[in-house]
């Protein structure tokens, strides 16, 4: 009987020690795996945080408010460049496209 309970014992011994190993075993995959998982999160995390203020960003720039701003600066730099255009004209008119020698 004695030899009975002995060898039980060794054998319960012998399974609880591999049981715990291969807890171990999962133990160190899961936390590879919780690690990967914890990176792959901060990267998508970090990627939609860049996304949204791109976006906001082009919100800025397409908002009503800019865009009436913007076509004002372009409705002035054209009338700008008009006068220019007729100022160079007259200019070129007064000197006939001629200028006199400048010999000394």
């Amino acid at each position: 009987m004695l030899a009975t309970i002995v060898s039980g014992y060794a054998i319960v011994r012998n399974n609880l020690s591999r049981v715990m190993e291969d807890l171990d075993l999962f133990h160190k995959a899961f936390d590879k795996f919780k690690a990967s998982f914890d990176s792959r999160l901060d990267d998508a995390e970090s990627q939609r945080a860049v996304f949204s203020s791109q976006i906001d960003v082009l919100k800025e720039i397409n908002s009503v408010k800019s865009l009436e701003a913007r076509n004002r600066e372009t409705a002035t730099i054209r009338a700008e460049l008009k006068v220019l255009q007729d100022q160079v004209s007259h200019l070129q008119h007064i000197h006939n496209s001629k200028h006199p020698s400048v010999e000394k």
